[in-house]
Parts: C-alpha cells; structure tokens; sequence
C-alpha cells in the first residue's frame, strides 16, 4: 500500500509550517494501533477497526491472498468462476439465499454485495451493512465463514452461471481489452502472467468439469491464505468476540500447497508491442521503465518509503514536462502523461504515455524518449525541485486531517494491502511525520540520481496501440527500438522551467455590493439571500467531518437560446470553458497558483442552464470565491488552447469515421429525437465552423448576467465569515438587469412504436440492447420515489430472469430520467449486451416483466426490499454535500421537495401504486427498442 500513502500526500492540499524530524531508513514503520490484527489458531488472519464513518454501518470483506496466477492450464478462469458461485449457494445459505436476506435488510447484490478477482487477489464483500440487531452481524459474519471453506459448486448453479460468464466475457470484448491483451507477453515478459487475463479461456468456462472447480477451490481457498477485514461502527472488543466464534471452527488445512511466487522476468533488450484493432480510436505510443519494489519484509521499513516517494516526486516532475511539451509548439503528442503505476506485486513502472498526431509514431516517440534523455543528461533544475518539494510539503498537513475522517472502506483498503503485499499501515501522526523529514530532507542531487536508477538502459517496454485499417502503417520493432536508441546521441540543452512571476488572483479587490433581503425557508432549513445585483444565494449549513464547502450557480439559458447555425460554436463553447483558466493564467497554472489548496470550479454551458460549479475547504472558500468571480469578469480565451481543442475535436472525428460504435450512436440518436436539428452528432463540417471570436462570444453571453444566478452553498458553513465573501465576489458580479429563461426548441422523444435492428461489421460476436420507454409525467417528489422504487424492482426481476435463469447477459442496467424541462417527461432505458442468437429471446423477456408489472404491480417482498434500501440509502446521504447539492437545486430549480416526509413516503408505498405507476408510465406506449448485431 505504499502507493497509496505516497499519492496521500501528492494530493494539492493546504498546512501550516512544518518541521522536520529525523527518521531512520532501517526503522520499521509501526502499525497504526487503531487496527487490530490477529491470528486465529486455523491460519486465518482478521483485521478490525472502529469507524463512525458512516454511522451505524459495516464493511465486512474476505480476502484471499490467491488469484488467476494460482490456477494451472485447464482451470484458466477458475478463480474468477469461483467468484461468481460465491453468490450462488454456500453450506448455511442455500441457492439464492444469501443475496434474499441481504435484501431484506437493504444491502443490494452488485451495490453494496460484490467481490473482484486479480491476477493475485480474490476478495468478497458486504458493505454498507446496517448494523441495527447483534444477528445481522452475525449473520454477515457466517457469510464470510462459508465463502472461506463452504462455496457448495452446486453442479445446476455451475451450469447456469456459464452463461452468465460468457456473457461477462461478450460484454468486455471491447478495443481498449482486445489492445490490451495483445500486448501482454510484452508487458509481463512471457511469464505466467502473460497467460492469465483473469476472465480466463471461454472454451474452459463452458466445459469444466465441477470436480475440477472443486479442486481448485479446496486447494487454495483455506484459512492460511485468508483475511477478514471488518470495520464499522461497532465495539472492536464484541466483533473480536464474535469473530473468533464463528470463525475458529473453520478446518485448517493439513497438507497446505505451499503458494509459489511468480515473477517478470527483466530485459536487457528494450521489449516492444504494436498493437491494434478495427475499431480501435485514437493511437498511442508508450516508453515505459520495469522497476523492482523492495520484498515484503522491506516494505515495512521507511527506507522502501522513501524510494517510493522519490520515485513519485521524479514522475510528477516528469509529467509536468511531457504536459508542458504536448501544450506548446507543434509537437507529434496530442497529449501526454507520465505515470508511477504496479505493474505486479514485486514491480512498478514508469508509465510515459503520449497520444500521436498524423500517425507519426516515430516521431511521437522520439520526443517522449529526448524527455528521458534530457533528465538524465542535465537532471531536474532546483527550481522544478524546490516547487514540487514546497508543494508536496504543503500537501501533507491537511492530506493527514483528512486522513482522520477517511470511510469505513476506504480503510479497508489500507488492510487489504498489507495482507497481500505486506505494505504498511501507519497512524497519521507517524505518517505525517515519515513525509515531513523524507521531503525536507531530500536534495536535488539525491533525486538525479534516483532519476538515472529508474530511467536506465534496462526493462524498457515500448508499445503501440491504436487502429488497423489499410491507409495506416506502424514503425517495426526495429525502427522503434532505433529511435529510443537515437535520443542518447541528440545534443540536448538543459530543460527551462516556466515559473510564474505573479501568483495573485485578485489585485484589485472589487468593489463590494450587499445583501437586500434575508429570509430563512424552514423546510429546507436554508438561508436564503437576494443580493444587490439580482443574484441568489442559498445556504445550507450543517456539520460535515470533510471542512467541505460545495457551490453550484446556475442560471437558465444554455444552448437552448442560440440559433441552429451555432450550435457548433456552443458545443465548443461549453468544451473550451471547462479547460480555460482566468486572467493570463490557464488552467494548469490555476493548478500551481493553488497547489496546497482543496479547491476546484467549473463553469459548464448545458443545453437549457449554465452553471458554475465546484467546492473548496473552508479554509479555501475565499480563493475559490475570487475564481468565480474572475470566470464571469475575465476568463482567460487563449487562442492556441483554443486552436488545440479544435484539432483534438477533429482528429477525433477523423478517427471515429467508419467505426461501427459511432455510426449506431450517431444513426440511434437522430431516431430518438425525431431527427431533431439540435440532437444530431457532431462532423467534421460543422467542426469547420467554429470560430475563436463565435466560441468567446457564446461564453461571455451565457455568463454576463450575475443578477440570473442562483448559488448554492452546502457544509458546514459559518454565515459571518460567509457573508463578506459572497458581497465581495459576487454581489459585485455584473448584472443586465434581464431574466432570461431557457428557449423551448421543442425537443421531444419520438412517439409510438420505433424497432431498429440495425447490422454492422462488427468484431465481436456481440448484440447490445438498448430499450427506451418515455412517457409525459409530472415532474415531483412523489413521482421521483416511485421511479426509483420501481427501476429498482425491475432490475432485480432482470437480474433473475435474464442473468440467472437465462444466461442471457453479465448485467442489465435499469435508468430512469425525470426531466424537467423543456417539458415533464420520464425516460426509463433498459441495456444489456447478450448473444446475437439470444436478442429475440431477451427482448420478450424484457417487455414480458414490464407487462406483468403493468398488470399485477410487483410482489410485496419485492417493493419490501426496494424501500429498505432506499431508505438506508437515505439515512447515509442526507449528510452529504451531494445530496444536498441535488436535493436544493431541485427546489430552488423546480419547486419540488425530495426531503421532506421522504422515509415516510418511501414507505408508505404500495404494490398498487407501483402498478399504477408503471400503467401510467408504459400505458402511453411509446417504446424504441435498439439493437445492434453483427451482419450475417
């Protein structure tokens, strides 16, 4: 877990003076003493910790230290199988069982129930657990017991859930998987990795015999090789307790196969990777560097520390420079990133990654592979170096604050790691105080040469990826190899370091206006205030651990006023704004100016509203004041910025052309529209109109009317030190004195009936379903609860019916969207990808449970369910910034409450009123139902 507490501290956050104390590298990191760890006499390991965050709840997670890498030839795919028959029956919870209780209680299968499998880790969990009777916990905790040892493999399951795989399988046949494959015997040098993709071989998923299932599991799941981690609200003392009683009786194995520990093999010669695919978009050249990570006993110690975060100081280096080459000139790199990644549990890279322009991979390399040249001929300069080390330094004090109020899961991630990878689990102040001496300590010269260790001569990976289609030829392995080689000989100058001169945001502080009028809405338990420019402001201030603040300003308006023919310019408009920075800044020197701040806003053009939207810690709230202010009086329109999204726009298009995906979205989203002048896709011709002058225009028009605003603030707000902010940068916000609404172009989904089954080239063996039902129905709180309970209630009954019984697909997403404006209407939108030769099948499927809950509405148990969840769902949300967010936008936007009485009204509902709902809904009979298949 050393990547993660490195990347605590890279996070941009603000502290106060620190003073550095001297740590030993030999000294081992002590273990926070919140945790408690131990050992049960059967081998199996189990962590607990105390959390109120959030309350009244519980993570409960198994964790098996063995994945893919465990499995031999004929079980490739086992451990991921295994997986999946977790939920389908164990010795105390029969078939369906386990995932019927679970329900009844509120936790939901694939929300708060679910497990992943690695390479080298398999891992259960039960989240979000209410922990309101001591038997709930009980019961949770005999589920962790029986996916230890008690996975029954029932033989109907197993041949049920083939289906279910193959369709998982079906659904991640997608270019970015196919690229990715094919690079694996470069990626992991051959070895056993290479072999395993986790998902495994569908031809072994289909006819495995159960013995062998069998097999694989009691040989490698047993007590020696697993960990419980549970953590929640609860007393550390009771759940040790009760661990260790239902738990212990688990049988330790008594001839354990000892766990071989696989390995990728280093290179002296540079390994290379070209790979690509038909329906592959944009091409990418990566220059990457194998680095071995200290073993599992060294991780403990701060030594291992401090190479980790002096090779992540050099990659955030790095990465500013490749930024800054893909930003300036006419480079070969689009874009371009420097990462510090895992590459296995005993190695890491140097990710540089850069998009290519024109096709000119050479070329595109070559300039990634002079950067690596650069630093290790003349290193970092000390300006680069004492920015980032002041920056990092800034990071640590807040990112520890924050640490005390992290969640109940992420805190199990913490564990997980130290039991699969042996990373350490430090207590905050010993962490603080670990980064405080390693940065204040380090040198200039120390991190040169740590540079020259990690970009050296060997375990160099060069890969291509992107489209293969006739008019695209790639460099060979030659060629490639050539050109890294090549860099070593170029002439380079030292690198020059753009510092900014002048950081202030504000140098001259506007002139303030101020509050007319104060009111206090007691429903909503806001304050609300009309500003001397027309402006509106809400709060809604209440206790949050996070020193948050959330702002959404919106106004109406957005693309919605604009005339057809400047669409584009909108488009752009809405496209450029999110990247702009203010003033002569752009957005990455934003990024510097606040190094050591929480702070982010975006101001954004939708099609009826434009909003400016972020958040900042409170004691950031002024800079992110000062910031929307300066967005709506002097946005930064940077011409070449400008020019670069233009090429970015076009390539992208350029790239899409043919590209079976796009033409389907493209051909849908005109049908679902009626073919609307509004709705239809961006091209290259319209591309072609845009224009510099048009786009800043567009901006400045949508955001020239302060007066048209309304802000929303949410968290734990003091009014007093809110109130100068808010008349100094935004009641000084100019205003026309007009209130503008949004313009009903009178978009509308089509009406009727609409079937298109629409063939393509296509490279996999795949049918997507897409089945889109919409209807006119009031925009309000009742309607919006009764949406949610009944997508809820649908998507269960796909899950049994599609998923389970069927086969027929991996998942299916149920979405309901109730909009507003132009008008009130709902969309519920079913998708899934299944088997071409089981499209047919699944459509009747899907309009054969809406039928019958149009007819009979859903049982008891499951409207039962539904409310349980969301009213748990509810419990936890209400002290968040999200909900709040949403929830006041809604009644300030819409005048619909979705607060109060929500409990109540969640359950009161009936199996009837569902069932009206639904006739309401599916009664006007307006259905399109998509597909896309392969052609025959």
């Amino acid at each position: 877990m050393i990547k993660y507490i490195i990347y605590t501290i890279l996070f941009t956050l603000t502290i106060s003076p620190l003073v550095a104390q001297d740590i030993g590298a030999d000294q081992t990191i002590p273990m926070d003493p919140d945790i408690r760890i131990g050992k049960l006499d059967n081998g199996l390991t189990y962590y607990i910790r105390h959390s109120e965050n959030p309350k009244n709840r519980g993570e409960f997670y198994i964790v098996h230290n063995v994945g893919a890498m465990q499995e031999e030839d004929n079980q490739n795919g086992l451990a991921h199988f295994l997986e999946h028959m977790a939920f389908n029956g164990t010795k105390h919870f029969p078939k369906k069982t386990m995932l019927e209780y679970l329900a009844s209680i509120g936790v939901r299968f694939g929300t708060n129930v679910n497990a992943f499998t690695s390479r080298n880790v398999t891992a259960y969990n039960i989240s979000e657990v209410p922990l309101v009777r001591g038997t709930i916990i009980d019961t949770v905790l005999l589920m962790l017991h029986d996916w230890s040892s008690y996975i029954t493999c029932d033989s109907a399951e197993i041949e049920a859930e083939r289906g279910v795989i193959r369709e998982e399988w079906r659904t991640r046949d997608i270019p970015r998987t196919r690229l990715s494959e094919q690079l694996n015997p470069v990626m992991y040098n051959h070895s056993k990795y290479a072999k395993r993709n986790v998902i495994g071989d569908i031809n072994i998923i289909m006819n495995f015999k159960r013995q062998t299932l069998l097999d694989f599991y009691h040989k490698w799941y047993r007590p020696d090789l697993q960990a419980v981690i549970v953590i929640g609200d609860f007393d550390v003392n009771m759940m040790e307790s009760k661990i260790k009683t239902i738990l212990s009786p688990l049988p330790k194995a008594l001839h354990p196969v000892q766990k071989e520990v696989y390995s990728v093999p280093d290179n002296q010669e540079p390994l290379v990777g070209i790979s690509t695919d038909p329906d592959a978009g944009a091409m990418v050249v990566r220059l990457m560097y194998k680095l071995d990570l200290p073993s599992p006993s060294e991780r403990q110690t701060v030594k291992a520390y401090k190479t980790d975060l002096k090779r992540s100081f050099i990659s955030e280096l790095f990465k500013k420079r490749i930024i800054n080459k893909a930003a300036q000139g006419n480079p070969y790199i689009r874009q371009g990133s420097v990462n510090y990644t895992d590459l296995t549990p005993d190695k890491k890279m140097v990710f540089i990654m850069g998009a290519v322009k024109n096709n000119k991979v050479n070329e595109a390399l070559n300039e990634l592979a002079i950067e690596v040249e650069r630093i290790k001929k003349h290193g970092f300069t000390p300006d680069e170096f004492n920015e980032q080390q002041a920056n990092m330094l800034k990071s640590v004090k807040l990112q520890m604050d924050q640490r005390k109020n992290l969640k109940s899961v992420d805190m199990v991630k913490a564990c997980l790691a130290h039991f699969t990878t042996g990373a350490p689990i430090p207590s905050n102040d010993f962490l603080e105080k670990m980064s405080v001496s390693t940065l204040q300590n380090l040198t200039l010269e120390e991190l040169n040469r740590t540079a020259l260790e990690m970009f050296s001569d060997d375990n160099i990976l060069i890969t291509v990826l992107g489209p293969r289609r006739e008019n695209i030829s790639y460099p060979n392995e030659q060629e490639l190899i050539a050109t890294v080689r090549n860099a070593k000989d170029q002439d380079l100058t030292p690198y020059i370091h753009r510092t900014l001169k002048d950081t202030r945001l504000i140098t001259k502080t506007p002139q303030a206006g101020n509050i007319r009028e104060e009111k206090k809405n007691d429903t909503m338990g806001t304050i609300e205030w009309t500003l001397s420019n027309g402006a509106k402001v809400i709060i809604k201030s209440y206790p949050t651990k996070k020193d948050i603040v959330d702002i959404k300003g919106f106004s109406q308006g957005g693309t919605s006023t604009l005339p057809e023919e400047e669409l584009s310019n909108g488009f752009m408009a809405n496209n450029f704004c999110q990247l702009m920075g203010v003033k002569n800044f752009s957005r990455s020197d934003l990024k510097q100016i606040n190094v050591g701040k929480v702070i982010s806003i975006t101001p954004e053009i939708g099609e009826y509203h434009e909003t400016l939207s972020g958040y900042a810690a409170k004691r950031d709230l002024e800079t992110l004041m000062q910031m929307i202010y300066l967005y709506v009086t002097e946005p930064n329109f940077d011409q070449q910025e400008f020019n670069r999204q233009i090429e970015k726009i076009k390539s992208t298009l350029n790239n899409r052309k043919g590209l079976p995906k796009a033409e389907y979205s493209q051909e849908i989203r005109g049908v679902k529209y009626n073919q609307h002048p509004r709705k239809t896709s961006m091209t290259l011709e319209k591309a072609n109109t845009i224009t510099f002058e048009k786009t800043k225009q567009i901006y400045q028009e949508r955001f020239a009317n302060a007066g048209d605003f309304t802000f929303i603030f949410t968290g734990d707000i003091e009014l007093e030190k809110l109130k100068p902010l808010v008349e100094t940068y935004i009641a000084s916000l100019p205003t026309t004195g007009i209130k503008q609404e949004y313009k009903d172009n009178h978009v509308r989904y089509a009406k009727g009936t609409i079937i298109r089954h629409i063939e393509k080239e296509l490279t996999t063996d795949k049918a997507s379903i897409s089945v889109l039902y919409t209807a006119k129905l009031p925009y309000s709180a009742d309607n919006k609860i009764l949406s949610a309970a009944f997508c809820y209630i649908l998507r269960d009954r796909y899950m049994k019916s599609i998923r389970e019984e069927k086969g027929g697909a991996y998942s299916v997403s149920v979405n309901a969207t109730e909009e507003a404006v132009p008008t009130n209407q709902i969309a519920i939108e079913v998708n899934f990808d299944t088997a071409p030769f089981m499209a047919d099948e699944m459509l009747e499927i899907v309009q054969k449970e809406i039928d019958d809950l149009v007819k009979n509405g859903p049982s008891s148990s499951e409207l039962e369910n539904a409310q349980r969840y969301f009213n748990k769902l509810y419990k936890t949300n209400i002290s968040t910034n999200a909900y709040w967010q949403e929830t006041l936008s809604d009644y300030y936007l819409h005048g619909i409450d979705n607060f109060t009485n929500y409990e109540n009204k969640m359950s009161n509902l009936t199996p009837s009123d569902i069932r009206k709902f639904a006739k309401t809904v599916f009664g006007q009979k307006n259905k399109m139902e998509f597909v896309l298949l392969p052609k025959k």
